[in-house]
């Protein structure tokens, strides 16, 4: 009786297991059924309301991306599609949509599987600017923060259209005012793009506008004249016509007021032919703060209302809507018209409360702070890193501690017949670059000291110091009494290198024996030089560099270069007129 009573313990307890087993795995299969149902709901609704024509350029975008990385990875692929998709649904419905949230979420965790880190930094950044375009700078945050971790530290070569993944980004971090990295990632997308692409006039441009935020004006105008010329180039009429409403804010700082009036409404005339009634909108805003700054509040009025009707559509626009009620507000206070004035007030603290949620000044700056904070993170991070790697190595040596013990006995044991060795390869190294400069010496006094063969001359001897600063630079960490030795040799071979004042005086001799013109020209030119500046331009005369004097003088080529520094700012003009004569007479 006391045996039955635990078997029918056990039996109830491997039913209980089974039960929850059985009723975990069909929990499982049910998830991954409605996960799966759910993407063929999302896919079938935004491809039956893609047209044609959006399929088939999203078609072309698919396999140029699928051709050009020679991706075959399935869920690679579906990563891609899916991203793809949800952007284009998202820009017919020009706004966030269940639809084009849950279809990059499923991107992201199909290319998270295949461990391909330049997709995962595309599917992310097209995910961020998803957020980002709708102005939802907190949860764009996240994911450009993902994607920008790892985008420096890759090859563009991984990375799906590097050049629009750099740019997304740029776009962003330029938002919440991290415009050095901003810059920095146009910089580098500008490095990998064809000249002859729209896209070469869209960072040109973004650089430009980066430029005249951190109010270097004069930058600013260069790209955006650069820019001007790519979209001429390229026949893109609308990155023109953007690029015209911001040269006209340059103009009207200057004080061109007719000028920036010109260009804006140019600006407004292009956008609406492409049919962008964003840029219009931005364009006609503009134009009716530069008609306020110069006192024509009917015409500001007129620009600012069309702007409005627009921005008024739009829910991400409501930061652009604040801007033109700002402007409203001073013209209705100009007027000195009270109730318009509270109507203004009423409606801008609506719009305020929106944008504290969304891309507000509070909001960027929490964004930036946030950030911040993860760039921390990421340092301590990569410090715990070191530290575990620290740990690791010292583990390591310690269990080799004691191979390393016999290796050091048998080393010792070699040790005084390898010094020996070495020694004799030392000298003979030593008698050979004493050899040399004996010859190097000879060659030049039995071509009677010649110019052609002082050039030789120092030549060979930049050679040879140069050689023999590489041997002293290898002896240069070891401290043994014996490479001491070594060293000081070889530095004394080398001072016996350098241009002493017996043989400056031989090589200006012969200088002025067969380029007297020249020699005079010089002292005419340079009247009082003195005669450490005569060495440097007789040797920058005889067709060496900076280096090579330094070499020979036995000084730093810094300190070359501001000797010629000082020269040329002691002389002016008539220091380049020394070396223009020299290219006449050749």
């Amino acid at each position: 009786m006391e045996q039955v009573e635990p078997d029918k313990k056990n039996k109830t307890q491997m039913t209980i297991c089974l039960r929850l087993l059985y009723f975990f795995v069909l929990f499982s299969v049910a998830r991954s059924l409605y996960a799966a149902d759910n993407l063929s709901i999302a896919v079938a609704t935004a491809l039956g309301e893609i047209s044609s024509i959006d399929k088939s350029e999203l078609n072309k975008r698919l396999e140029s991306i699928l051709n050009t990385h020679k991706i075959k990875n399935k869920n690679s692929q579906n990563a891609i599609y899916h991203s793809l998709l949800a952007e284009s649904y998202a820009t017919i419905k020009d706004h966030k949509t269940p639809i084009s949230d849950s279809l990059f979420s499923q991107a992201i965790a199909e290319a998270k599987k295949t461990n391909d880190t330049g997709l995962l930094i595309w599917v992310n950044t097209l995910y961020g600017f998803y957020h980002y375009t709708y102005s939802d700078y907190i949860n764009a945050l996240p994911y450009f923060l993902e994607s920008s971790r790892n985008i420096t530290s890759l090859s563009t070569g991984r990375i799906p259209e590097a050049n629009q993944v750099l740019i997304k980004n740029a776009y962003f971090f330029g938002t919440i005012d991290d415009n050095e990295k901003s810059l920095d990632l146009l910089q580098s997308a500008l490095a990998i793009t064809d000249t002859s692409s729209s896209e070469y006039g869209q960072i040109l441009y973004a650089i430009g506008l980066l430029y005249m935020k951190k109010e270097q004006w004069q930058d600013a105008e260069d790209y955006f004249n650069r820019t001007l010329s790519s979209s001429q180039a390229n026949v893109d009429s609308l990155r023109y016509a953007k690029t015209l409403g911001e040269l006209a804010l340059l103009y009207q700082q200057r004080g061109e007021a007719q000028k920036a009036v010109s260009s804006l409404l140019e600006n407004i005339s292009l956008s609406e032919k492409n049919n962008d009634p964003r840029n219009t909108m931005y364009a006609q805003m503009q134009l009716g703060r530069v008609y306020l700054q110069n006192g024509n509040t009917d015409s500001s009025w007129h620009y600012l209302a069309n702007a409005l009707e627009y921005a008024q559509t739009k829910d991400y626009l409501k930061g652009y809507e604040k801007d033109i009620l700002e402007l409203q507000l001073d013209i209705v206070r100009t007027k000195n018209n009270p109730h318009g004035e509270l109507a203004l007030r009423r409606r801008l603290e609506q719009i305020n409360q929106h944008l504290s949620v969304t891309d507000g000044a509070s909001i960027v700056d929490k964004v930036n702070w946030e950030t911040q904070k993860e760039r921390i993170h990421w340092q301590l991070e990569a410090e715990q890193v070191k530290l575990n790697r620290a740990s690791l190595l010292k583990w390591a040596w310690g269990a080799v501690s004691v191979l390393l013990l016999a290796i050091i006995i048998l080393l010792l044991i070699t040790y005084k017949r390898r010094l020996r060795l070495q020694q004799v390869e030392f000298e003979k190294k030593l008698l050979s670059f004493q050899i040399e400069k004996i010859e190097s010496e000879t060659t030049l006094s039995n071509t009677h000291n010649t110019l052609a063969s002082y050039k030789v001359y120092l030549e060979d001897k930049n050679q040879q110091i140069q050689r023999l600063e590489g041997e002293i630079t290898k002896l240069r960490d070891n401290s043994s009494t014996n490479t001491k030795k070594q060293r000081l040799s070889l530095e004394s071979l080398l001072k016996s290198h350098l241009l002493t004042d017996e043989s400056w005086f031989e090589f200006k001799k012969a200088f002025m024996a067969e380029n007297a013109d020249a020699y005079q020209t010089i002292l005419t030119c340079l009247p009082d030089i003195t005669e450490s500046g005569l060495r440097i331009i007789l040797l920058l005369k005889m067709g060496l560099d900076n280096h090579q004097i330094s070499h020979l003088l036995g000084v730093t080529t810094d300190a070359v270069r501001k000797s010629k520094q000082r020269i040329r700012k002691k002389y002016g003009d008539r220091y380049d007129q020394i070396f223009i004569f020299e290219t006449s007479e050749d």
